[in-house]
């Protein structure tokens, strides 16, 4: 595989094997939970409702998640109190301990460790050399130990041969195939380590998306508690009502089941809850558990984010490290092919060597050599056609890949940016919703406390409060997650 290729599909498996959710894939765990909700969110009878209010966060930028109503919970002591897990901490956590940027960190140390190998043969190549041999000689002539002593004559018998010293040799030309190598090397280095880059963005966008999603599934619970609290207090209504015969035993039956879907909303939120957060710790690398409470940091409205669409591709254009990855890696293509073009010409070296020879250890004599040596493959079969021809069609793979990149980062910052904007005023439209179905349920409330108003009546209010405020809830996940992925889009991370 090309380098250009490894680095599609390092990407393709950072982008879609798991590290990045999709913004939808907290859709049907919200769907089923509204789903599953039945009648719920009701406000205590007695007490107007009042709509969520923002709450400032650690960034300064507003919440509306539902809260709870009714009176305060007494203070938890100290040791009850859980670890509030905030953005930026699951961020760092994430880029210590992700597997998948030691990987990428790793991966770039074997490409330094290539750079000198490709560097190696431009330098002198120095071997020392000890030998010994027992000769047996029965013909009265040798052709000489190596190191050379000229072949001659010596008597039959057997005798020792010895030799010590060292040869070396240096390229000294090759019409630039090994150069290049060496060019082409640290430029693969290069996209490496781009690529490094890149997975601290997949990271950070991995980490943000698993974190929102846990705060996303963290309000469901609260609405699905809120249901629960409500209905409960309901079916002490009717009870009552039922029994001194102003409700008839059907609205008993129906608040029940109230009561009972309620519950199984409660344990949905739960349960999504829970894998939510382990779906977050996969993504910061973790094994430990989920005793702990998401934080309710936002990330800050990102400059530009709703303006003109040009400005957004210039910065994602020059900042995005998988276009300087893939840039890199058609420079080394580049360089490959000038290296397989110099295989059409001769190489030229300089060797020599220096040695002690001789049947008597402490009477050897010297042998030196040097000289240089000019080869030239005149034929060989078609190699070097067959290696230009490859690097050809290397470079153009490598050429195609980053544009293929460069449309999908505009793309990319075309996709965040409309959701953006469209989100946001999902939000808004969001809250206005959920305060309008908290009015109806409270109006609803009353019809039924006065007796002109009937279960059914409630129970659909219910379910439209309950709707409103999960709608809400995936709105500001929408939100959040799409201001992420706009930052990596952007190549950044801030």
């Amino acid at each position: 595989m090309d380098l250009s290729q490894e680095k599609r599909a390092a990407r393709r498996r950072l982008e879609h094997e798991g590290a990045v959710p999709s913004r939808t894939g907290l859709v049907p765990v919200l769907i089923v939970v509204v789903l599953a909700a039945g009648p719920g969110l009701a406000q205590p009878a007695g007490n107007p409702p009042t709509p969520a209010q923002p709450t400032q966060t650690k960034s300064g930028a507003p919440s509306a998640a539902p809260t709870a109503s009714g009176p305060a919970p007494s203070a938890p002591q100290a040791s009850d109190v859980p670890r509030v897990l905030h953005l930026e901490e699951a961020v760092q956590i994430g880029l210590r301990q992700q597997p998948l940027l030691l990987e990428a960190q790793a991966n770039a140390g074997a490409a330094e460790g290539r750079v000198t190998q490709a560097r190696s043969p431009l330098l002198p190549q120095i071997t020392g050399i000890a030998s010994y041999q027992r000769i047996h000689n029965s013909s009265g002539t040798f052709g000489g130990t190596t190191g050379g002593t000229g072949s001659g004559t010596a008597r039959p018998g057997t005798f020792n041969s010895f030799q010590f010293g060292v040869t070396g040799n240096q390229l000294l030309w090759d019409f630039g195939q090994t150069w290049k190598a060496w060019k082409a090397a640290e430029k693969t280095l290069a996209s490496f380590r781009e690529t490094t880059q890149a997975t601290i963005l997949s990271v950070t966008l991995s980490v943000r998306t698993f974190f929102f999603q846990a705060r996303a599934t963290r309000d469901l619970v609260r609405v699905g508690q809120e249901t629960l609290d409500n209905q409960i207090k309901h079916l002490a209504q009717v009870e009552g009502f039922v029994r001194v015969g102003t409700q008839p035993e059907i609205a008993l039956a129906q608040a029940r089941t109230n009561v009972a879907n309620a519950r199984v909303q409660l344990i949905t939120a739960q349960n999504a809850d829970r894998i939510a957060k382990a779906q977050l710790n996969q993504a910061m690398g973790v094994p430990e558990g989920t005793d702990y409470e998401i934080g309710d940091d936002e990330l800050p409205e990102i400059p530009g984010e709703t303006g003109p669409i040009a400005p957004l591709f210039d910065i994602a254009l020059g900042s995005r490290p998988e276009l300087a990855s893939l840039e890199y890696a058609r420079q080394s293509r580049e360089e490959l092919l000038a290296g397989a073009r110099g295989g059409w010409g001769p190489t030229l070296s300089f060797s020599g060597g220096f040695s002690k020879t001789g049947t008597d250890i402490s009477a050897l004599g010297d042998t030196w050599n040097f000289g240089f040596l000019l080869s030239w493959p005149l034929f060989q079969g078609g190699l070097t056609v067959g290696r230009v021809y490859e690097a050809e069609q290397n470079l153009k793979s490598a050429a195609a890949a980053l544009t293929v990149e460069q449309l999908q980062v505009r793309f990319d910052v075309d996709q965040a940016q409309a959701t953006i904007i469209g989100t946001r005023e999902s939000v808004v439209a969001a809250q206005d919703a959920l305060i309008n179905a908290r009015e109806q349920l409270r109006l609803a409330e009353g019809r039924y406390q006065a007796g002109i108003g009937n279960i059914i009546e409630l129970s659909d209010a219910q379910v439209a409060a309950t709707s409103a405020a999960a709608q809400l809830v995936l709105a500001q996940f929408n939100l959040s997650t799409a201001r992420a992925r706009l930052l990596a889009a952007l190549g950044r991370q801030q």
